[in-house]
């Protein structure tokens, strides 16, 4: 167990989506503080929404495939790229959302790109 931990945290997949829910984490906080709406149980819903319902299920299946093995097409392990991929995805969503709040992104993006997490509570 230790050692699957060890290659999860020096998988290239995580590392990227580490740094992208540390990039949301800090566009969140920056935001709602510009915009006068922060809250410290904003904190949580982030660990909830970000590092338990986005992390922590895609070491489960990271995992689960590292133990048993990957459908691969073209050397490519598509399970675990697929899942890393959504998960970027919506992360990269939730940072646009951000950075439009700020005013980085112009505030007529469309919010099907940069609108708020369906699974938080704002």
């Amino acid at each position: 167990m230790l050692e699957l931990l060890r290659q999860f945290g020096h998988d290239p997949d995580v590392r990227v989506l580490a740094g992208l829910v540390a990039l949301d984490f800090v566009l969140g906080v920056s935001a709602a503080i510009k915009l006068g709406s922060f809250r410290l149980a904003y904190l949580a819903d982030f660990l909830r929404a970000d590092v338990l319902g986005k992390l922590v299920p895609y070491y489960g299946i990271w995992a689960v495939l590292h133990v048993v093995g990957d459908i691969q097409i073209a050397g490519i392990d598509t399970l675990e790229e697929a899942s890393a991929a959504a998960i970027g995805l919506a992360l990269a969503g939730s940072v646009l959302k951000s950075a439009k709040d700020l005013g980085i992104i112009p505030a007529a993006t469309s919010d099907t790109v940069a609108g708020p997490d369906p699974t938080s509570p704002l």
